[in-house]
């Protein structure tokens, strides 16, 4: 009798633990399921420039899955937007992180950089005597820059494939 009871009792235990794995692999694939719909989500907003919604759905995505280059190159690219430079900056840096190959991270990164360059020298132009030799270099320097960036040769911030 007590070897029945055993048996039973080890036979609960194994149904309760199948139980268990089917539950956990179910609670994974739904949330799975979830992750996809919000990235899909993030990207429509991205696409429909709503900058502010896709990178809160981003942010969801890479709570979930923090090793998910794509979700971080998005991120650069609107944070670039938004003129939040250093964001982009780190958000590029981590997708390179996960993909050292990703040229179009590199590209951005670059422009970014050109961007704080600009600023720092409008700043500097402004602070200081355009006339002494720093200050013609500074000048020519901050033109070509502006020459690089203005509206009929602006480099843009490369898109995902």
């Amino acid at each position: 009798m007590a070897r029945k009871l055993i048996l039973l009792l080890c036979f609960m235990g194994l149904s309760n633990i199948v139980g268990c794995a089917s539950t956990a692999e179910q609670e994974e694939a739904k949330n799975n399921t979830q992750i996809v719909a919000i990235q899909a989500e993030a990207e429509h907003a991205y696409k429909m420039a709503m900058l502010d919604q896709a990178e809160s759905l981003y942010l969801q995505v890479l709570n979930s899955v923090p090793n998910y280059a794509p979700a971080w190159f998005r991120l650069g690219n609107i944070y670039t937007r938004t003129s939040r430079h250093e964001a982009a900056i780190e958000a590029y840096m981590r997708c390179l992180q996960l993909e050292p190959e990703n040229q179009k991270a590199w590209y951005n990164i670059s422009l970014v950089r050109l961007k704080q360059a600009t600023q720092v020298l409008a700043s500097a132009k402004r602070q200081g005597d355009g006339n002494t030799p720093v200050g013609r270099q500074i000048n020519a320097l901050l033109d070509a820059l502006n020459d690089l960036q203005s509206n009929d040769r602006s480099p843009e911030p490369q898109e995902a494939q």
